[in-house]
């Protein structure tokens, strides 16, 4: 269920296909930027690990099966974040805010890492568990079970849209305790406004040819998309009023 990788090493990039059963120059190429550099595995298995989060909840709570359908044809999803937390928690990302280091990580990156230490450390128990998914191509689906209480009965999620410079892709506060039967959402792209989108090789690793930064201090926006007049061809592009991706909590017996 869980997978640190980066696609900065051929070895790793052989592991993953060899999982996932899809060819290595594809995966080199096409989730380059979603396979960026990931915090050390122990960290990582923490924040999925119920000795470590979460024990104290699941008896008196409930368990949410979250599946992430890539609904797009050119974006390939990073691996996933998913977590639950308390309703005084702030969410994991918000239109119109700066974008947190750990969000800035993901969106340019695909690197999951820093959240899955925080909540694996979660000191103040702000969050009550954590899934960690991989990554989800076009037309695929991924699922993941997480734990939800009366303290914290939200649900965050977000990743990275793979073919970008800084765009991603996520919910936040779905009041997941609540529900009684599946719900589904659809979920729009989002910029974290801190790269630009220049779409140039040796700036978005999709196109493999390195992953600089084009730094870039604005904040959280809506993406308007792959506009394909540099290196980033066209048919990475989508429809910016639709969703990238649908959402779908269902409550496990």
């Amino acid at each position: 269920m869980l997978l640190a990788s980066s696609h900065r090493t051929a070895f790793a990039c052989a592991l993953l296909c060899t999982a996932l059963a899809i060819p290595t120059a594809f995966a080199q190429d096409a989730m380059a930027p979603a396979m960026d550099a990931m915090a050390p595995m122990n960290d990582m298995m923490m924040a999925n690990d119920g000795a470590a989060m979460g024990m104290p909840m699941m008896a008196e709570g409930k368990s949410i099966l979250v599946t992430i359908e890539n609904v797009l044809t050119g974006q390939p999803f990073s691996p996933s974040v998913i977590e639950s937390h308390t309703a005084a928690t702030p969410p994991l990302f918000k239109l119109g805010d700066k974008a947190s280091d750990a969000l800035v990580a993901v969106a340019e990156g695909g690197n999951i890492g820093m959240f899955s230490v925080m909540a694996a450390k979660n000191p103040d128990g702000a969050v009550g568990d954590a899934a960690l998914a991989i990554h989800t191509l076009p037309g695929q689906t991924r699922s993941v079970i997480v734990h939800v209480d009366a303290d914290h009965p939200l649900l965050d999620g977000l990743w990275m849209l793979g073919n970008t410079n800084d765009g991603f892709s996520g919910f936040t506060g779905v009041d997941a305790f609540s529900l009684t039967a599946a719900t589904t959402i659809e979920v729009k792209g989002y910029d974290a406004g801190s790269e630009k989108n220049n779409e140039k090789k040796g700036f978005l690793g999709a196109l493999g040819d390195g992953n600089d930064r084009d730094t870039e201090d604005g904040v959280i926006t809506w993406h308007t998309g792959i506009r394909g007049d540099a290196d980033a061809p066209k048919d990475w592009n989508w429809d910016v009023n639709a969703p990238v991706a649908k959402v779908t909590f269902t409550p496990l017996p």
